[in-house]
């Protein structure tokens, strides 16, 4: 394997390494880069017009890191530097980009042929046999991205005079799952990532069964009359709920701006500790989640209101927006005068909203610096009054993933819209190339989903192999418990896998909707593997495909593959070929079992063929393949 400091990322990707300092006072200074080696590093020092300009390389194995440390006499832009990139080297690329905002990540397979356009911050590049994992960082006060004017770095604010930190993590490997994975850990070994990966964040005990949310059933208009009326409904159908939303609309409101910490008593006469008490006892919800922002309302709080006076010493004017302040201690003073009340009320988790906004803070101060800020209090808060317990939600940039201290859940795509025509081809897209770099910091969570309308099974499925948390919204009367059962059976009990589902090997670098092929996506338990299929294409596909595009299917091994849909048991090797004929939105679901062999045979340890995905089974039956081959 090359080596990818030389040959992929300095001469190719970036162009040769020449930085454009810019200035406050609309200067631009470009330093003439020299560059020193040694082993395992290489460092480029230049100065010119009292700029000094820094920028060191570290590599171990096929992995580096790029640094670098800025020191200006004048003030600096906040697009404080810029780099030309050049993405012409890739046979084949996979960037993961803004989806209309910041908020949430899309991907985009058009940048190895005409160059990034969106606002990226990961690349998964193939160059020959070699996968390169190209991940953006933070710094001290600046984050890195990449659009169509290069690389850059973002400060939020004019007049820094000096920025020092990682910016940018490579690794190359013949295996491109492994080529991310081994990204962020030698990038969090090395410093470039100050927080958590995966492996280091507990998964909540809370969202191991199954949930609701009210959003999709009532949006911003819940009541305790709606939700006792849609808890009614579930407890007729019998449909276990563990844990439930109450989403947006709980609290009182004045255009857009919040009002008080306490509940709106219009919708919730009663009070939202009664409410609490009575989705506990009377309908045997364990956990109960309310909904805020990381602003504590989409416009933030009404500095007239009595919540804003009162609080007036822990709030601040930025961009038109009455904002917890940039303080620490004054900000956590906030939040946990929020929390303890909703604690008291009985609240067990929160679900926060429009986290990755940190252009609120533009011109006031470092968003990275702001954002940082703004995680540590919040999720202090949430140790305290929610033992941790949170969802973060619209946060998938960069710059929050990167700065969460210790929290587990992060919604790993846009919202599930029931209404919008063909709405599940990007959402299942969203969720499984997100997957690829979303998990390796992050618990992913592929949003809630209907059980009776809007393409129940699909959604279902995708649910069903995501690894993370599985909850309906439906609206009242509309919960189809038929659809329900594969999913979360009729104990509420959902089968969690091992990973995070992502794209098979083939589907990397291509649009499969484009292209008009099979979506396959997988995910395993111990050594059971599952995959699941899906035509998100406008017709009927036909294809034949290799079992050796399944990272988690080994290739001395022998498996039984059974198709839910079908009830059909096949004999499978990596080198079998399965062909497969769907139709428009339909879908297939493998549990793949490894064989074992005993005295009287050849077996399987059977999950759950009730189940779309019946891997996860905490219980197996071992079955001899003479009884059913």
């Amino acid at each position: 394997m090359k080596n990818i400091t030389s040959s992929y990322i300095v001469d190719a990707f970036l162009s040769g390494m020449q930085m454009k300092v810019h200035l406050a006072d609309g200067r631009a200074v470009t330093p003439n880069l020299v560059a020193n080696k040694d082993e395992g590093s290489t460092v480029w020092n230049g100065e010119s017009d009292g700029v000094k300009l820094t920028v060191t390389a570290k590599t171990v194995g096929n992995s580096t890191l790029y640094s670098v440390d800025i020191e200006s006499e004048s003030p600096l832009a906040d697009r404080a530097v810029t780099l030309d990139v050049d993405t012409s080297f890739a046979d084949a690329m996979m960037d993961i980009h803004d989806d209309t905002c910041p908020v949430w990540k899309m991907s985009g397979w058009s940048a190895h042929k005409n160059g990034i356009e969106l606002v990226t911050q990961n690349i998964l590049a193939k160059k020959g046999e070699d996968h390169i994992s190209i991940t953006c960082l933070l710094g001290d006060l600046f984050r890195c991205e990449i659009d169509k004017n290069g690389l850059y770095f973002w400060a939020g604010k004019n007049g820094f005079t000096e920025l020092h930190g990682a910016f940018l993590s490579v690794t190359a490997d013949s295996d491109p799952i492994k080529a991310v994975e081994k990204n962020y850990r030698f990038a969090r070994d090395m410093g470039g990532i100050r927080v958590p990966l995966i492996d280091e964040r507990e998964y909540p005990e809370i969202f191991e069964g199954f949930g609701w949310c009210s959003w999709n059933a009532f949006y911003q208009q819940p009541t305790s009359e709606k939700i006792y009326q849609k808890l009614d409904e579930f407890k007729e159908k019998n449909i276990p709920i563990k844990w439930m939303i109450i989403d947006d609309g709980w609290s009182p409101v004045v255009e857009n701006q919040l009002q008080a910490f306490e509940e709106d008593r219009e919708k919730f006469p009663e009070g939202l500790k009664e409410c609490i008490r009575r989705i506990k006892e009377d309908y045997g919800i364990k956990y109960v989640g309310v909904w805020h922002t990381l602003h504590a309302y989409w416009w933030g709080v009404d500095a007239q209101s009595k919540l804003g006076l009162e609080m007036a010493d822990c709030l601040f004017l930025t961009n038109n927006k009455v904002v917890p302040i940039n303080d620490s201690e004054k900000q956590y003073k906030f939040w946990d005068t929020w929390h303890s009340y909703l604690s008291e009320c009985g609240v067990d988790f929160v679900k926060v909203d429009n986290q990755s906004t940190g252009g609120i803070w533009n011109g006031n101060d470092s968003t990275v610096h702001s954002t940082g800020i703004a995680h540590e209090t919040l999720e202090r808060s949430v140790a305290k009054n929610f033992d941790g317990n949170i969802i973060n939600c619209m946060g998938m940039d960069m710059e929050d993933v990167l700065l969460r201290p210790f929290t587990a859940i992060s919604r790993n795509s846009d919202d599930f819209y029931p209404h919008r025509e063909d709405g599940f081809a990007k959402h299942l897209q969203q969720n499984i190339y997100n997957a690829i770099w979303h998990s390796q910091v992050m618990h992913c969570d592929y949003d809630m989903w209907w059980s009776g309308k809007s393409d129940p099974v699909q959604s279902g499925l995708l649910r069903a192999i995501s690894g993370g948390p599985v909850y309906i919204s439906d609206a009242v009367g509309d919960t189809n418990r038929d659809n329900i059962l594969p999913v979360a059976g009729k104990d509420g009990d959902i089968y969690r896998l091992d990973h995070y589902a992502m794209p098979t090997y083939d589907c990397i670098y291509e649009n499969c909707r484009e292209t008009g092929r099979i979506i396959k996506t997988y995910n395993c338990k111990n050594d059971s593997v599952a995959v699941a299929l899906f035509n998100i294409c406008k017709e009927d596909v036909t294809e034949t495909f290799s079992w050796s595009v399944v990272p988690d299917i080994k290739a001395d091994t022998e498996y039984v593959a059974y198709e839910y849909f079908t009830k059909k048991y096949t004999r499978i090797t990596k080198d079998s070929e399965e062909t497969v004929a769907l139709a428009v939105g339909d879908v297939h679901a493998y549990s793949i079992y490894p064989i074992c062999t005993d005295e009287s045979g050849e077996y399987i340890n059977l999950g759950d063929t009730t189940r779309y995905i019946g891997i996860g089974a905490r219980e197996t039956k071992r079955v001899y393949l003479s009884e059913i081959m």
